[in-house]
Order: C-alpha cells, then sequence, then structure tokens
C-alpha cells in the first residue's frame, strides 16, 4: 500500500489512460478505441489496464465471448478520489 501512487500512475502510458478514462466517465471503450484516442500502441493499452482493472480504477465488462469493454469505475473509492482530485486539478493544468 504505501507505493500506490507508484501503482496507479506507473508510468506515462498508463497514467494517460487513466486521464482518458476520467475525461469521458461515462463513456465505454474497447482497447483498440483506447489505443487510438491515446496515440499509445495496442500492446501498451494491453499492458497497462489490467493493473487499472486490478486496481478498481477501471471496469471491465465482457459482451460475449471475445469482446471487452472499459469504463471509469465510479462506484470505487479510489476512483472516486482521483476523479475528484482531477477535477480539482484540471483547471490549474490547463493553458490560458
Amino acid at each position: 500500500m504505501k507505493k500506490l501512487l507508484e501503482k496507479v500512475f506507473a508510468s506515462r502510458a498508463q497514467t494517460r489512460v487513466v486521464q482518458h478514462f476520467l475525461d469521458r466517465p461515462k463513456d465505454f471503450f474497447n482497447l483498440s478505441r483506447v489505443a487510438k484516442e491515446t496515440g499509445l500502441a495496442h500492446s501498451t493499452i494491453h499492458r497497462v489496464m489490467q493493473p487499472l482493472v486490478d486496481m478498481g480504477i477501471v471496469k471491465e465488462i465482457k459482451v460475449g465471448q471475445q469482446i471487452r469493454l472499459f469504463i471509469l469505475e465510479t462506484e470505487d473509492p479510489k476512483s472516486k478520489i482521483i476523479s475528484e482530485f482531477y477535477e480539482i486539478i484540471r483547471p490549474h493544468l490547463e493553458g490560458p
């Protein structure tokens, strides 16, 4: 638990994916769409998504045998805190 922030923000890629979900909290995404919209490789998205699901930040929904959709997990306390923090800090990070 003492390296929780390192776990959440483990890499630039994972941070970019978290921000992508925070920017669109009600949207569902498949891995290909996340890759396309973040500009990251599909293999990178595949690698960083599972830790986010395991931490409860992103929710995975299986549709049929092979289709997996992902959405920001709005009920998990960790995800709620990250969302609240992001909403507070976003105006300070955006350009004038």
